[in-house]
């Protein structure tokens, strides 16, 4: 009316829909979503649509009819399935906004139950128990890690995604010490908290006398057939090498062990299994004072001597200069025992050694040899990783070696990977470096960085994003370019705000959403006196990732910083 007076009527219209589908249905991901409607006849043609396209039965799209009632299962819900869907009987139509919730992922629990076993000869046996409400569906590691005391540095010494228990043999320790224990577990969403075990344990090298026997066990988690190897040479049972099973535990004993076998490598096989140990030969007792010690670079340097009491006190000194305790050289004293252990052998530790006490000394002539090279280990990063990437970017998984010339293999959910055009390895120096050109989804996975003496984990998903926020534009031509016009959202007029511009352009009329969010999605309807037209508007996804879709528009204009593409008859970004 002139003076703005307004009357309102509510128009309701009888139509073959008994019962209507719901406004709005909330399913967690993984689960079905169920539709049902009933029309008031059993012969009708009816037909389900989704943000306005026309649904088909698949293996996870299920559609039946039971007389007058009419059923739609989504099997299996992802966050894709959500959106508007609308149920068609003649005339008469019944729409439903399905909503599917993400399940929110936690890294893992922190295991329980650990216990330390220490009643063995030169090792030690670790046990855990898995938290009891801990996932079960994702995939998870655990890892112990060893720390000598009086370090402050953790080395992984050993991983398993099955396994309860773990045990340390003072042979694979580096030098002889004071160690303690701790483990954790990892998934693809994070690391749990660290349990260290209660106590601490001493631990080295030892080696088998030359004549006695040298044993060598090894358990697996599951009963099968396993091959002996001295020096890549396959053993058989008998004459010196006795070779048993017992269920899930083989055993090889080595008779007689001989001088000429010190270093040698033993390896057990099994199907998937492959696990190393080397076995050391002394030739006869150490005597008193060994006067000349030759060792590898990198190996470590041990020189002892046995004094009468163990009160005794006693001075460490290389050519002339008394030693001091540093970082890679420990003074220990244990019972009538004292050494010096140097971790890792350089030329510069070449001299002659000497142990004094006040009416004593010992020399000893120590010399590097740098003929054979040390394991190539990782220095960088020092502990598993997980990472996440963005669709379409570059992904850098990155080792630092303690050499230059080490040699690194790349493998991705345990198949080895192989330069292509999308995956470039590169070797800079000490540096090891894989790269993903233009990432996507399916480069998610477990990556694992080896040498010949370490290995480390990169746990990577790839997500995707926006790098803006996504405008929402909505134009409608009409045929006089001075007539009047409303807008609508849900049945109720839009008003203009900050986030919501109404544009008038000619014989164009625009609804322009700077900022869209997932609350504006709805129905939108451009009306004259004498005609309508309806956007129908579907957001889904959070700011990082949104998807916009506009289904049976007349004229529709997008206007976003991110990529737009066309599918049948909706227009998405």
């Amino acid at each position: 009316m002139p003076d703005g007076a307004k009357s309102i009527a509510e128009l309701s219209v009888k139509g073959t829909i008994i019962k209507k589908l719901p406004r709005k249905l909330e399913v967690m991901e993984g689960e079905n979503a169920a539709f049902c409607v009933e029309v008031e006849d059993d012969d009708m043609e009816v037909h389900w649509f989704k943000d306005g396209l026309k649904l088909h039965e698949t293996h996870q799209t299920i559609l039946k009819s039971f007389g007058k009632t009419h059923i739609l299962v989504f099997v299996n819900v992802a966050h894709h399935n959500s959106g508007v869907v609308t149920f068609v009987a003649g005339r008469s139509k019944t729409s439903a906004r399905l909503k599917v919730k993400a399940i929110r992922h936690c890294p893992p629990i922190c295991p329980v139950g650990v216990n330390m076993d220490v009643d063995r000869p030169n090792s030690v046996l670790l046990t855990w128990v898995p938290a009891p409400n801990s996932q079960t569906s994702t995939r998870s590691m655990f890892v112990v890690e060893r720390q000598e005391v009086g370090s402050q540095e953790w080395q992984k010494c050993f991983t398993s995604e099955t396994a309860t228990s773990a045990e340390v043999s003072g042979d694979s320790i580096p030098c002889e010490g004071n160690y303690r224990f701790r483990v954790c577990c990892i998934n693809k969403y994070g690391r749990s908290g660290h349990v260290e075990f209660p106590k601490v344990v001493h631990l080295g090298e030892q080696a088998d006398k030359e004549g006695e026997e040298a044993r060598f066990t090894i358990e697996l988690s599951t009963s099968m057939v396993g091959t002996w190897f001295l020096n890549s040479t396959q053993l058989q049972h008998g004459g010196r090498y006795v070779i048993e099973q017992s269920q899930t535990k083989h055993s090889l004993v080595i008779r007689d062990s001989h001088s000429a076998e010190d270093a040698a490598e033993i390896t057990f096989i099994a199907n998937g299994v492959r696990d190393s140990a080397v076995l050391k030969v002394k030739r006869s007792p150490l005597p008193e004072c060994d006067t000349n010690k030759k060792v590898e670079t990198g190996e470590p340097i041990v020189l002892y001597c046995e004094v009468s009491h163990s009160f005794a006190q006693v001075s460490w000194l290389k050519d002339g200069q008394e030693l001091q305790m540093t970082d890679g050289l420990n003074i220990q004293s244990d019972g009538n025992m004292r050494r010096i252990v140097i971790q890792s052998a350089e030329a510069s530790h070449s001299g002659v050694y000497t142990c004094q006490t006040a009416g004593d000394s010992c020399p000893y002539s120590a010399s590097s040899n740098s003929n054979t090279e040390p394991p190539v280990m990782i220095v960088e990063p020092k502990d598993d990783m997980v990472m996440e990437g963005y669709i379409s970017e570059d992904v850098h998984l990155q080792c630092e070696l303690s050499r230059t010339n080490g040699r690194v293999r790349w493998f991705k959910d345990g198949h080895e990977v192989e330069e292509s055009g999308n995956i470039q390895l590169v070797s800079e120096g000490p540096y090891r470096r894989l790269t993903i050109l233009c990432s996507t989804a399916e480069d998610s996975g477990e990556y694992v960085c080896e040498t010949d003496g370490d290995s480390v984990f990169f746990q990577l998903t790839v997500t995707g994003r926006t790098e803006g926020p996504v405008v929402l534009e909505l134009n409608c031509e009409i045929s006089h370019a001075d007539a009047h016009i409303r807008w609508y959202k849900d049945g109720l007029e839009v008003e203009e705000s900050c986030n919501l511009i109404l544009e008038v352009d000619g014989a164009h009329r625009r609804l322009v959403i700077p900022k869209t969010t997932v609350d504006d999605a709805g129905e939108y309807v451009c009306d004259t006196e004498d005609d309508s037209v309806t956007f129908l508007v579907t957001v889904t996804g959070k700011e990082a990732d949104m998807r916009v879709v506009i289904s049976r528009p007349r004229h529709i204009f997008l206007r976003s910083s991110s990529l737009c593409r066309t599918t049948s008859d909706a227009y998405t970004t």
